[in-house]
């Protein structure tokens, strides 16, 4: 077998062969030149890059699905009675990462199954909160009222919120 230095001086691609062809006599795999080492090292950091991008990518995806799945209009409501109807105060917290718009309120009324909108009698209208921002909301809904749902919009797609009256 030839010196160390034989195969060593004939670059990286050798290395790759050796691992392939082993028992086969580096020296004698070298038929015409190889790559020269600029080439080589230039194709190595694009291979790297390249897969670089493409972890990065999994991971940004991955760890976006997961964090989503935190996210959350958080609702806190007080009732109080006023004659035949509840006094429900709505107090909304933005739990996502980007803005959302409060679109309505309606409620759910015994044992229906549909909703019934309602305006607000303090805090209506469509309103734009930002991430962590508040707003309070004071409804006037029949005594029945079982639960209040809040219509949403995030990222122009339209979410709705139950919350439950005790």
């Amino acid at each position: 077998m030839r010196p160390l230095k034989c195969w060593v001086r004939q670059g990286l691609s050798y290395v790759f062969m050796m691992i392939l062809l082993s028992g086969v006599r580096w020296c004698e795999l070298r038929a015409g030149r190889g790559l020269s080492p600029l080439v080589a090292t230039i194709v190595l950091i694009a291979f790297t890059v390249i897969g670089g991008l493409l972890v990065y990518e999994y991971f940004q995806r991955a760890s976006e699905s997961f964090m989503a799945s935190g996210e959350d209009l958080i609702v806190l409501a007080q009732t109080s009675y006023a004659g035949n109807y509840k006094i429900v105060q709505l107090q909304m917290t933005n739990g996502y990462r980007v803005n959302i718009t409060i679109t309505g309120y309606s409620y759910i009324a015994g044992t229906s199954t549909t909703t019934t909108p309602v305006n607000p009698m303090a805090g209506g209208g469509s309103v734009k909160l930002d991430s962590g921002a508040k707003h309070s909301a004071i409804l006037s809904v029949p005594l029945d009222t079982e639960a209040i749902v809040i219509t949403f919009k995030v990222k122009n797609s339209i979410l709705y919120k139950t919350v439950p009256l005790g």
